[in-house]
């Protein structure tokens, strides 16, 4: 089995002797300047090595006279067999270095030596990944030969801090393991959780990032050859601002709670001045996202009918193309969601400012080429760049879910990792959305995620998998450190699909990320608890029919005993899970979303028909 996450794109064994790593020579660095982030890399996955850094490889050996086709490269092994295999290396055989794309990487391990190339820092980067994975995969290597590259050239990951979400210090932390899937950018809608200075109003009293924290996560991503790219939403889901009495003029309607009216002179001098502050802290990011999805209410004021003779579309147009025109103007380049774009006519799309980035989702269903290309086309013609975006999570018609409804989430994905190869799109973002929207109730926690978020990342590296290949083994391996003859002994037969209802059976395997394991552990002990009482219901409506019956009243009691034993039980667990991730006022705000319709009905039905708790002496049969 090919052990890598992402999976690696050209692999071929050599019929020689294993690889046989000597773990005493130090790390050679060879690139065309000081790359500090390399270094610091090297040494946080390899922490036992030495490194060393030289500009060109004749500082090494002088006498070396053929160029190496790499800007970058990284040598490990004895001096003799460098010397000796370095020649081979070179040739470019079988794999030729003008093959290799933007962040792509050659990796070659024989007899002794290692030898990594690349055009670009971030390609030695993740090649330096992938040589890790190799090593700690557990098992004896053969020399091999491995030529590997991304088929999107955007893969970017998402942090949605409107709802439930980690400490701060963990969403610095995950930054590393996002890089390690080979992700390169994160999208982060901060919403009220950005720490304003000119609009302080707008932060969150308890949970907006300090500017401490908010410099340490740019500074982290920028460490791991990650793009932060904020989203600051500038049309819809405004609901943080515009819900405050002294915003509330420049709705749209008295009953849009969240979207701004275009023809106001002030709703442009509101958002302008949340876009300067947001690029300004973001100096690396290329990127501004503007949100401009889901403008439900457009032109139902009197103003905006008249201005735009009750066009939806030009209303839209024209507010878009002042905020392109800004974000440019800020140094970006804006991206805006297509949903309103796409009812938009040929004629109507010409007007649409084309230095924009249109971001085009679709979540569900099992045509999103027929959904996408379209209108990908259109934009593509007028010189407009396209990204696309699957999700990792969202509704998918269970606003109460624990963790991402897997099987639709893998088939989003993989619809969204062809499209972007054969419409050719700049980038794809793995949506991870922690509600429905600002008001709605939470999805499951972040963490619950990182099976789909690795499925993503996988996809976006390596759009064409073959049909043998088994995700789930990989991640297995790479996330948990679970071997794939333990995992087989503990579930017998299982697919990708399996991941999370096969947790329990898992979890006294798993070595790494044991927290994680735990978290989706006590959220699968909830579901079935809270599966069970909905069997109450019909318990009760078998003895209000014979409400004399003993048989009856006892059978209701002893079902509503265990079911109130099991959800006391997965509280517990899951109160404990999510506090290792999670700020306690949200960790309460989750579990109240759980177990609210479980506890009222404890406080009405329940006791009105005259249920009892049980005692603990039962409790603790049960």
């Amino acid at each position: 089995m090919n052990p890598t996450l992402p999976l690696v794109q050209y692999w071929m064994n050599y019929e020689e002797e294993p690889f046989a790593p000597d773990d005493g020579c130090p790390f050679i660095l060879v690139c065309p300047s000081p790359d500090p982030r390399l270094i610091k890399a090297g040494r946080l996955l390899f922490p036992n090595q030495e490194w060393s850094q030289e500009l060109t490889l004749t500082t090494l050996w002088p006498d070396q006279t053929e160029a190496s086709p790499y800007a970058y490269m990284l040598l490990w092994g004895p001096d003799h067999s460098l010397s000796e295999e370095l020649q081979f290396f070179l040739q470019e055989t079988p794999f030729s270095a003008q093959q290799l794309p933007a962040e792509g990487y050659r990796l070659s391990m024989r007899k002794s030596s290692v030898f990594l190339g690349a055009h670009d820092a971030a390609g030695l980067f993740y090649g330096l990944h992938t040589l890790r994975q190799l090593l700690d995969s557990g098992r004896p290597l053969s020399a091999i030969e491995i030529a590997d590259w991304p088929d999107v050239p955007l893969r970017c990951m998402n942090y949605d801090l409107r709802q439930t979400f980690s400490k701060p210090e963990l969403l610095i932390d995950y930054i590393p393991t996002l890089a390690s899937f080979k992700a390169n950018a994160l999208l982060v809608e901060y919403e009220d959780k950005f720490p304003f200075s000119r609009h302080p109003d707008f932060r969150h009293p308890s949970h907006a990032l300090s500017d401490h924290h908010l410099e340490q996560l740019l500074e982290t991503a920028e460490q791991h050859f990650v793009e932060v790219i904020p989203l600051q939403q500038t049309f819809g889901h405004l609901e943080y601002i515009l819900g405050r009495k002294e915003y509330q003029h420049l709705r749209e309607s008295a009953t849009s709670t969240g979207e701004l009216c275009p023809s106001l002179a002030q709703s442009f001098t509101l958002v302008s001045e949340l876009l300067a502050e947001v690029a300004e802290r973001h100096p690396r990011s290329r990127y501004l996202h503007l949100g401009c999805d889901e403008v439900y209410s457009l032109c139902e004021c009197p103003r905006c009918r008249e201005q735009y003779s009750g066009s939806r579309n030009l209303a839209f147009l024209d507010f878009v193309n002042k905020l392109i025109d800004y974000t440019c103007h800020l140094g970006k380049q804006p991206i805006i969601w297509q949903d309103v774009l796409a009812a938009c006519s040929d004629e109507e799309l010409d007007l649409l400012d084309p230095r924009v980035c249109v971001m085009i989702w679709h979540y569900n269903g099992k045509n999103i080429e027929a959904l996408v290309s379209p209108l990908a086309a259109k934009l593509q013609a007028r010189g407009i760049t396209v990204m696309g975006a699957p999700s990792v999570r969202c509704f998918d018609r269970k606003d109460d879910q624990n963790y991402p409804l897997v099987e639709q989430r893998m088939a989003n994905i993989n619809q969204w990792s062809e499209v972007a190869t054969q419409q050719q799109l700049s980038g794809l973002v793995g949506t991870n959305w922690t509600a429905v929207f600002s008001l709605g109730v939470p999805y499951g926690p972040f963490e619950t995620s990182w099976y789909t978020m690795a499925y993503f990342a996988d996809a976006c590296w390596h759009a064409k998998r073959s049909e043998e290949d088994r995700f789930i083994d990989r991640f297995l391996l790479n996330f948990h450190g679970i071997e794939i003859d333990m995992a087989k002994r503990l579930l017998g037969n299982y697919d990708d699909e399996d991941y999370y209802t096969s947790m329990p059976k898992l979890l006294e395997a798993v070595i790494k990320n044991r927290s994680t394991a735990e978290l989706i552990a006590a959220m699968l002990e909830f579901e079935t608890a809270a599966d069970r009482s909905r069997t109450i219901h019909k318990y009760v409506y078998r003895w209000q029919l014979s409400p004399q019956s003993e048989a009856e009243w006892r059978s209701l009691m002893n079902n509503y005993r265990i079911t109130q034993a099991g959800l006391r039980r997965s509280r517990v667990a899951m109160e404990e899970a999510l506090r290792v991730f999670q700020p306690d006022d949200m960790v309460d705000h989750y579990v109240l979303s759980r177990f609210y319709l479980h506890d009222y009905l404890q406080e009405t039905l329940y006791q009105e028909i005259g249920l009892a708790k049980p005692d603990p002496a039962e409790e603790e049969e049960l």
